[in-house]
C-alpha cells in the first residue's frame, strides 16, 4: 500500500491548522518526504485546472484537488476552500457486514456491505464483491473477524438476498469505492472496491454529490 501526504497539520510540537496552505505547503515540501510507499504529489500555481486534468487522466490518476492558497485548514468539514476535481467517481463508505464467498471464493470474503451515515443513521448503500486481490480479501476478514455485531448496524431494511448469509460488524471501518451512478433506492451502482480509509472516521464520511 502507497500513502500520500498531502498537508501537515502539527510539526514540532506545533498546530499548523491556522497557518495558510502556502505556509504548510512550504514546511510539507521542506520535510522531504519520499521512500518506497510514500509520497508527497506535486503541487502547483497558475496552472489552468484542465490542463492539470488531462494530465491526470493520461496516468490513470482519480484526479486533482483544488485548495485556496490563503486558507487554512478546517479539519472535519467540507469546505469551498478545498475541493475535489474528479476524472472518476468515487464515494468513502462505511462497511457494516459482509457475505462469504461462494465456488471459488468459498471460505473467504465474498462482498462487504456498505452504508453512508445520515442524520437517521447507517444508511443502507449496497454492496461490493469486486475489486479485491486475494491477499485484500485475507486481510479485510481478518479485520472483520475482530469487529463481529449480532444484529444490523443499518436504519434500513436489507433484502432478503442481502441478508442471508450476512455477517453484521460493528461500524467503525472506512473504505472507498469506485461506482457508476447512485440509482433510484439510495444504493451504488456497480460499485468496485479500491481500499480501507485508515485516514477517515465513519463520521466523517458522507454521500457525495
Amino acid at each position: 500500500m502507497s500513502f500520500l501526504a498531502f498537508d501537515v497539520l502539527y510539526l514540532l510540537g506545533r498546530s499548523t491548522l491556522e497557518l495558510s496552505y502556502d505556509e504548510r505547503r512550504s514546511l510539507l515540501d521542506a520535510l522531504h518526504l519520499a521512500g518506497s510507499t510514500f509520497a508527497t504529489p506535486p503541487s502547483f500555481v497558475d496552472v489552468r485546472v484542465a490542463d492539470l486534468l488531462a494530465v491526470s487522466v493520461e496516468r490513470g490518476l482519480e484526479g486533482v484537488v483544488a485548495k485556496r492558497r490563503d486558507a487554512p485548514y478546517t479539519p472535519g468539514l467540507r469546505s469551498a476552500q478545498w475541493i475535489k476535481v474528479k476524472n472518476v467517481r468515487t464515494q468513502e463508505v462505511v462497511i457494516g457486514g459482509w457475505t462469504e464467498g461462494k465456488g471459488a471464493l468459498a471460505g473467504t470474503l465474498g462482498a462487504l456491505l456498505l452504508g453512508i451515515p445520515g442524520d437517521d443513521g447507517l444508511a443502507y448503500a449496497g454492496k461490493v464483491g469486486t475489486g479485491f486481490s486475494d491477499q485484500a480479501r485475507a486481510e479485510l476478514l481478518t479485520d472483520l473477524w475482530a469487529i463481529p455485531q449480532d444484529h444490523s448496524p443499518f436504519t434500513s431494511t436489507l433484502s432478503r438476498t442481502d441478508t442471508a448469509l450476512a455477517h453484521f460488524v460493528r461500524p467503525t471501518l472506512v473504505g472507498e469505492v469506485q461506482y457508476a451512478e447512485w440509482t433510484r433506492d439510495g444504493h451504488l451502482r456497480h460499485p468496485t472496491w479500491r481500499g480501507l480509509r485508515p485516514d477517515k472516521e465513519p463520521g466523517e464520511v458522507a454521500r457525495e454529490p
